[in-house]
């Protein structure tokens, strides 16, 4: 399946985007140069694009992008997914998380009981950590139980789990966002 990608400016650094002609097949959150996102980015064998000449929903998703890391509520539901990469249980995972909104966060148990396994909170936490699209699958909202930040595997780890969570007004150690950064 052929992909292509692209590398874009946001507030935290230079995110990317794969995509397929069925949809986006990943997201790539900053990494520690940018030389390293674009490896990671390209691992697959997604070939480089100008973010300038990107199809048009592909812009879309990188406005949307921008938008959510500069703490504007935005939504990603109409983003079409290729899923080709995840097992069964994982997009049915993915697609459950899909729909917690801004703001809101599930527990591992619960979203693994959303999709019918009560028992299966460490199966949703590995696919958690096989998601393709942070952000857009908000992978960040899960956390463990009594509020527990559980883990994250974007880079960054659970700091940037936390941050993105204070983005959207949620701070599950009960502190406060600092009046000046």
């Amino acid at each position: 399946m052929f992909e292509n990608s692209c590398l874009f400016e946001t507030v935290i650094g230079a995110c990317g985007l794969t995509w397929s002609d069925a949809g986006l097949t990943g997201v790539q959150l900053p990494e520690a140069t940018v030389a390293k996102s674009l490896a990671r980015l390209t691992r697959h064998g997604a070939q480089p694009v100008d973010a300038a000449s990107v199809p048009e929903e592909i812009g879309g998703v990188i406005a949307a992008l921008r938008a959510f890391l500069s703490g504007d509520e935005t939504g990603f539901n109409q983003v079409r997914l290729d899923m080709h990469r995840h097992s069964a249980f994982e997009q049915e995972a993915y697609e459950a998380l899909r729909k917690v909104a801004w703001g809101k966060t599930v527990t591992y148990g619960d979203l693994a009981a959303t999709v019918g396994k009560p028992n299966g909170a460490q199966a949703i936490g590995m696919a958690m950590g096989r998601n393709s699209w942070p952000l857009i699958v908000p992978c960040h909202r899960v956390l463990g139980a009594n509020g527990w930040l559980g883990g994250f595997s974007a880079p960054g780890g659970t700091v940037t789990k936390k941050s993105l969570l204070e983005r959207e007004g949620v701070f599950p150690d009960g502190g406060q966002m600092a009046l000046f950064e």
